[in-house]
C-alpha cells in the first residue's frame, strides 16, 4: 500500500497580509502572523486572517483590557517614586512600563549613565529631601550631575533644600556640590542641556577659577570681558553671556546685546576676531536703529562665509565658494551697507517669487512597505518619498486639494521638509494618499492629512510608525488620526 506524501504548510508572513490585518496584528502588540494565531488560540480567537471589523474590534478591545490591567497591577505595587527608582535601577521596571513623566526619564538616564550607582544615591537623596523629582525636566540635569561626581567639592548627604521654589532648590544642589565662590544666576541652567563643556566650566568658574582659562573656551577674552560675562542677565545662556561680556568690553550696551540674541553670532565662534570687527561697528554707529542688526549679520554671513548652492539635479547640488570671502568692515558706512542690505533681499525675495525654488535632500530615507503577493492577487506596494520643489508641492496641492504649495519658502530654508505616501498596484498605476510635515528641527512629524485635509487612517498610522521607528522620527503630541 502506497504511503501518503506528507505536504508542509508554508508560514504566511505578515508582508503577505493586508495593510488592514498588519495594522491590526501590530496594535495587539504582535510582529508576525505566527505569533497572532498563537495569541487568538490562547485567547479563543478565530486563527483566520479573514475577519470583519466586528471580530477585529472585539480582539482590539481584548488586547487593550489586558496592556490596562497589567499596568493597573505594576501600579498598585509600586505606588510612589521612591519605591520606583531601586526598581528602575536594578531593571525590574523599564521606561516602557511606567507612566509617570519623570520615572520614564529616570529610566532613559540610568540608560545612558556613566555613573548608575551615584545616580541611584543622588535620586533617592534628592527624593528624601526636596520635591525637584515633581517636574521631568531636572532629570537631566541630575544625572550630568551625578556624570561629574568626582568634582563633588561636599558630602550629598548634607545637603537640605531651603526653597520650596524648585528652581531655587536646584540651584542649591549645584552650589552645595560645586561651588566655593559666587556663581552667576544664568549659569545655573547649563545642567539642563548636554553640552559637557558647560558643565565643566561651572565647575571651573565653582572653585574660583576665571572664564578666561576654562577649558575648550571658544575665544578670547580680556579681564574686562571676563568680569563682564559674570553679570550677564539671569535669563541669559552662556553662550549670550559671552557676547554679553564682549560687548560690554567694547562699550556697548544691553539695546545692541539683545539684538544679537537670536543672530549667527551666538553659539558659533569661528572668525571670532572678525566678528568683533563687527561688534565694533555696531558700537561706533550708535544711531543705526537695533532693527537691522539681525539683517547685517545675515547679509554678512552669506557674503563671506556662506558656500552658495548650485542644483545639477532633481535634490542635487553642487556648492560653489561664498560671494565675497574678502569681505571687510573697513571703510563701510551704515547707509552703504544697508543699501546692500536691501539688493540682497530684493535679490532673494526675486528667487522666492520667482516659480520653481529648489532644495537638498534632508537626512531622512525614503520608505517602501509591501503587502500582499502576487499568488493572491493583492500586491501592493507603499512609498514615502520627500518633496524637493516648489513644482513638486504644486502637483501635491493639486492633487491633494490642499495648500501645501505655502511650504516652498520654509523648506527653501531648511526649516521643514514635505514628504507624500504613495500606494501603487499594478491595475491602477500609483495614487497619492498622504502629505506629511516634518520639522527639520528633531525630525518631528507635525501635520499628516489625507485628500482636502481629511484625517489619517489607522492603517496609515501603521504606515508613518514603521517609517517613524526606522528614521527615528517623533510624532508631534497634539497629531490626530481616524479612530479604528
Amino acid at each position: 500500500m502506497a504511503k501518503k506524501r506528507k505536504t508542509t504548510k508554508t508560514k504566511t508572513s505578515i508582508e503577505e497580509c493586508t495593510l488592514q490585518m498588519q495594522t491590526h496584528i501590530h496594535r495587539i502588540g504582535l510582529s508576525s502572523v505566527e505569533g497572532y494565531k498563537n495569541w487568538c488560540r490562547r485567547h479563543n480567537f478565530s486563527r483566520g486572517l479573514e475577519k470583519n471589523s466586528r471580530q477585529l474590534q472585539k480582539e482590539l478591545s481584548f488586547a487593550s483590557a489586558m496592556i490596562a490591567s497589567e499596568i493597573m497591577a505594576n501600579e498598585k505595587k509600586i505606588r510612589n517614586l521612591k519605591a520606583m527608582i531601586p526598581k528602575i535601577y536594578n531593571g525590574e521596571l523599564n521606561s516602557e512600563k511606567v507612566r509617570n513623566n519623570t520615572a520614564r526619564e529616570i529610566a532613559h538616564a540610568f540608560q545612558r549613565s556613566k555613573s548608575k550607582k551615584t545616580l541611584l544615591q543622588l535620586l533617592l537623596h534628592i527624593e528624601d529631601n526636596s520635591d525637584l523629582l515633581e517636574e521631568a525636566v531636572y532629570v537631566k540635569g541630575i544625572e550630568a550631575i551625578a556624570n561629574k561626581s568626582d568634582n563633588w567639592i561636599r558630602p550629598l548627604q548634607t545637603w537640605r533644600a531651603k526653597s520650596h521654589n524648585r528652581s531655587r532648590q536646584f540651584s542649591e544642589l549645584l552650589r552645595h556640590l560645586f561651588v566655593s565662590y559666587d556663581m552667576p544666576e544664568f549659569m545655573h541652567r547649563v545642567w539642563l542641556t548636554e553640552n559637557e563643556a558647560h558643565h565643566n566650566w561651572y565647575i571651573h568658574i565653582g572653585v574660583g577659577q576665571n572664564i578666561r582659562t576654562a577649558p575648550d573656551i571658544p575665544v578670547q577674552l580680556t579681564k574686562k570681558m571676563a568680569h563682564h560675562f559674570l553679570n550677564a542677565p539671569k535669563q541669559y545662556s552662556i553662550d549670550e553671556a559671552i557676547r554679553w561680556g564682549q560687548v560690554h568690553a567694547l562699550s556697548g550696551d544691553k539695546r545692541l546685546v539683545d539684538a544679537l540674541r537670536g543672530t549667527q553670532l551666538i553659539e558659533n565662534y569661528p572668525n571670532d576676531d572678525f566678528w568683533l570687527n563687527v561688534i565694533r561697528f555696531f558700537i561706533a554707529n550708535p544711531m543705526l536703529d537695533v532693527n537691522h542688526v539681525h539683517p547685517i549679520i545675515d547679509y554678512i554671513w552669506n557674503q563671506k562665509f556662506q558656500n552658495q548652492q548650485v542644483f545639477v539635479g532633481r535634490g542635487v547640488i553642487e556648492e560653489m565658494d561664498p560671494p565675497q570671502p574678502n569681505f571687510s568692515m573697513k571703510g563701510r558706512t551704515p547707509d552703504t551697507l544697508l543699501r546692500q542690505v536691501d539688493e540682497w533681499h530684493q535679490e532673494l525675495g526675486r528667487e522666492t517669487r520667482g516659480g520653481d525654488l529648489q532644495w537638498s535632500r534632508s537626512d531622512i530615507s525614503e520608505f517602501c512597505h509591501r503587502e500582499g503577493s502576487k499568488e493572491k492577487h493583492n500586491l501592493k506596494y507603499w512609498y514615502i518619498r520627500e518633496l524637493l520643489s516648489t513644482k513638486e508641492l504644486v502637483t501635491e496641492g493639486k492633487a491633494m486639494k490642499h495648500c501645501v504649495r505655502s511650504y516652498a519658502r520654509s523648506c527653501y530654508a531648511g526649516n521643514t521638509s514635505i514628504w507624500t505616501l504613495e500606494s501603487e498596484e499594478d491595475e491602477n498605476g500609483r495614487n497619492k494618499v498622504l502629505t506629511i510635515e516634518i520639522s527639520r528641527t528633531g525630525n518631528v512629524i507635525r501635520q499628516v492629512r489625507g485628500k482636502r485635509n481629511r484625517l489619517p487612517t489607522q492603517k496609515e498610522k501603521y504606515l508613518l510608525e514603521l517609517w517613524a521607528a526606522k528614521e527615528n522620527l517623533k510624532f508631534a503630541g497634539y497629531l490626530r488620526f481616524e479612530q479604528g
